[in-house]
């Protein structure tokens, strides 16, 4: 029975250390994307430090027609473009224009609308912030 016990000890303590792991990692990740059904590769960011990205899909999941992220501090006075990668390349960037800026939470919010890049083949989101 004691030995049970000590075994038992072992693996919980072991189970803690993998799960402190795991959290460590993630809390490394600078941003991460809040829709888990995108499948991207990474996220490719230039001219600001985004802190959060999200994606509006269409209804059946299999579009991105939206994507709006949150850059920190006062770059309202920029303008936004978002654009991917696919197996065929990098393609063409939409513009997204100006931010709105939040003085509260030292961010601006920018909203990238009217897009319809097909989900299946993103291997990366490109953000420039100019």
């Amino acid at each position: 029975m004691r030995r049970n016990r000590k075994t038992l000890i072992a693996a919980v303590g072991v189970g803690a250390l993998v799960l402190a792991g795991a959290a460590a990692f993630t809390n490394s990740l600078a941003f991460s994307n809040s829709n888990t059904t995108v499948a991207y590769g990474s996220e490719n960011v230039t001219g600001a430090t985004v802190t959060s990205i999200s994606y509006g899909l269409s209804t059946d999941g299999t579009t991105v027609n939206s994507v709006t992220f949150v850059a920190t501090g006062d770059t309202s006075g920029s303008e936004g473009d978002v654009g991917f990668t696919t197996g065929s390349g990098n393609q063409p960037t939409s513009v997204c224009g100006a931010g709105t800026y939040d003085s509260g939470a030292n961010t601006t919010t920018y909203i990238c609308s009217g897009l319809t890049q097909a989900v299946s083949g993103i291997t990366a989101t490109d953000i420039v912030v100019h």
